[in-house]
């Protein structure tokens, strides 16, 4: 019988929690909203269209915790809808995102616990509708150890179990265990290198579909931190071995910098040329503080079982005012699966965000995306466009009234793909902070 690595994720956490010695006083933040919500095309059809309205609820949280011998951050969300005249059966959906850090032994032994819970689409080549989303789970837990030689040379080595499940994609459920051997070497107060070496094992369920393999990664890191910037750089090199005899190898390179324009304004980029899968990237993505999700939306996961390699550059800008927040995110990305080269893509898109203090009680929000996918080898080029606003009065203490509006519009050099989608929720929320 397969435990689903949710419960296995709040179990961990609820038996650290109680471990003696330890009292949590942990900030519990949370909303729940109630509203209507009106789609122009629920099944995102690309014709014929239903339109439908339905009743949306939802509940947010997040949880966060930092004592010295426990540090938590966990958010997540789960939505209701229930569908007009029963057209379409009720749905559920929810994410969670977290990760515990339990310090055992101060400054030598704590233990780890990540969860990342989402919804994604069963078939990425379809446009989201109630038929074609699936919840995916990856689930990550296990030891690190840190030994000091000098004051200025440190070790560490961790060992990971790492538990894969899918809803209906079962060729991606897959168990892992994953190693690694760090030396880290303190140049100055500002700067330090390390040497790594990073094994793991994938063993999938379905051994007829998915291929087992190791991945093998030995890479150096140098990192320089100083006030308003800072910069990391991988340099490397990455081997898959299956256990069916093939094997592939490729240079892996990665680096990131940040750096504080102003104590207002920030500016990111990030490069990277490497091995990865849909489940390590689960783990990459678990942010680092908690925060409230508003809604539950469907990713665009390619789930399956195949490693891929991956190119890419994320740049970022962020400003946040007295009254008004602005973020910008353009990138690009290049991806190769190793197995079956279908869904092979090269990527465009940009990120707008807004949100402007119009007074005291009333707050305006704006987004827009844009993204060009096209599938190399199968010769089809997708052009999805996303804007929305929503307008939130906070008419009294923890009440929130919200009229959100989104259209939605994809258009395909394949035949019967083009969509569009209309949608407008007014809603009520109660929250306890």
């Amino acid at each position: 019988m397969r435990t689903h690595p949710l419960r296995l994720s709040l179990i961990a956490a609820a038996v650290l929690a109680t471990l003696p010695g330890h009292v949590l006083a942990a900030r519990v933040d949370y909303t729940v909203d109630l509203g209507m919500e009106r789609n122009s095309n629920v099944t995102m059809a690309p014709v014929d269209p239903i339109e439908q309205r339905y009743l949306r609820a939802g509940v947010g949280f997040s949880i966060t915790e930092n004592v010295s011998a426990l540090q938590l951050n966990l958010d997540g969300r789960a939505e209701y809808r229930d569908y007009e005249d029963d057209i379409f059966a009720d749905t559920v959906d929810g994410t969670l995102s977290g990760r515990l850090n339990w310090v055992a032994i101060p400054e030598r032994l704590f233990f780890l616990v990540e969860d990342n819970l989402t919804v994604q689409p069963v078939d990425s080549l379809v446009p989201d509708g109630p038929g074609n989303r699936q919840q995916v789970n990856v689930f990550s837990a296990g030891p690190t150890l840190l030994f000091n030689w000098t004051p200025s040379l440190h070790g560490q080595a961790e060992l990971r179990y790492v538990l894969s499940d899918a809803e209906v994609t079962d060729d991606f459920n897959s168990q892992r265990l994953a190693g690694a051997i760090r030396t880290i070497k303190e140049l100055s107060p500002t700067s330090r290198v390390s040497l790594n070496l990073q094994a793991q094992r994938v063993d999938f369920d379905d051994d007829i579909v998915a291929r087992d393999y190791n991945r093998y990664d030995l890479y150096g890191r140098y990192v320089r931190t100083l006030a308003n910037f800072e910069l990391g750089a991988d340099l490397g090199y990455s081997r898959i071995d299956y256990r069916q005899g093939e094997s592939r190898s490729e240079p892996l390179m990665r680096a990131d910098a940040e750096w504080n324009l102003s104590p207002r304004s920030q500016l990111n980029i990030a490069l990277s040329s490497q091995f990865s899968d849909t489940a390590t990237d689960a783990l990459t993505g678990i942010q680092s503080e908690a925060t409230i999700p508003e809604n539950v939306l469907t990713g665009d996961a390619v789930v399956n079982a195949s490693p891929y390699e991956v190119r890419g550059i994320d740049l970022g800008y962020r400003f946040t005012g007295t009254r008004l927040n602005l973020s910008v995110a353009p990138y690009a990305q290049k991806r190769d699966y190793v197995d079956s080269d279908e869904f092979d893509q090269k990527t465009r898109g940009a990120r707008f965000d807004l949100h402007w203090l119009v007074r005291r009680s009333l707050t305006l929000g704006t987004y827009a995306t844009w993204e060009r996918l096209d599938y190399t080898q199968l010769g089809r080029e997708d052009e999805t466009s996303r804007v929305g606003a929503s307008l939130a009065y906070h008419w009294a203490p923890r009440w929130t009234a919200r009229l959100h509006a989104e259209r939605y519009k994809r258009d395909s050099t394949d035949a019967g793909q083009d969509v569009s989608q209309n949608i407008v929720y007014l809603s009520v929320a109660y929250s306890n902070r």
